[in-house]
């Protein structure tokens, strides 16, 4: 790689967030899979990845914590990038145009779009649901000390919000895809400078006034 092309790459990931991201996509894959198979019947199939059903019961609460609590630090991490700006509006009321790549009719954008951002707050909030109303029907650890009628509501919006964050996370993942390089900048952290001036040219200017103060 020569000098110039090196100069030209910047970093949009570091490599503790990307650790953490590809580890809870690991432990997102084992907890969706084995949460499926015994709240769905026609899913139980899935429970296979952990070998028996009781096994997957045993590992599912596990790799759910292991799912959302990195999950939640890097939410934590990232949302100085992902506060409302004024081009945020411009942006989503452009849609069409974002759709069509039609460059030049869309608002600049900073290290993340509105798309991204409302799947970060979506990400945040099916996050805490999961994780208190895991806590509230694991069984036989936290479930005895809740009424039967507090389980059961927390059943229900543990099984709605998995459904919700899986629907985010299909989302997300088309939205890297879409995007040539996304997923690139999340394996190896940088991304070129000509890909930010296209997809985040805001992104630029924020780094150069972070590097500022």
């Amino acid at each position: 790689m020569s000098e110039h092309h090196k100069q030209e790459m910047i970093v949009r990931h570091k490599l503790f967030d990307r650790i953490c991201h590809w580890f809870i996509v690991a432990a997102g894959l084992v907890t969706f899979l084995t949460g499926f198979s015994f709240f769905y019947p026609s899913f139980q199939w899935l429970g296979g990845i952990a070998g028996t059903p009781q096994l997957a019961r045993f590992i599912h609460p596990i790799a759910g914590l292991f799912m959302c609590l990195p999950l939640m630090l890097m939410l934590v991490r990232y949302y100085h990038h992902n506060k409302w700006e004024k081009n945020d509006l411009k942006w989503m009321l452009a849609i069409k145009d974002v759709m069509f790549e039609n460059e030049d009719k869309i608002p600049p954008i900073g290290h993340y779009n509105p798309g991204q951002k409302v799947l970060f707050r979506a990400f945040v909030v099916t996050s805490i649901v999961l994780t208190v109303t895991g806590f509230i029907m694991w069984q036989p650890y936290f479930a005895p000390y809740f009424s039967a009628t507090t389980v059961g509501w927390a059943i229900l919006l543990h099984a709605v919000c998995a459904l919700i964050m899986l629907i985010f996370v299909m989302v997300h993942f088309w939205m890297a895809t879409w995007v040539e390089g996304s997923v690139a900048g999340m394996l190896y952290g940088k991304v070129s400078k000509a890909w930010c001036r296209k997809h985040h040219p805001r992104m630029l200017e924020e780094d150069s006034e972070a590097e500022k103060h």
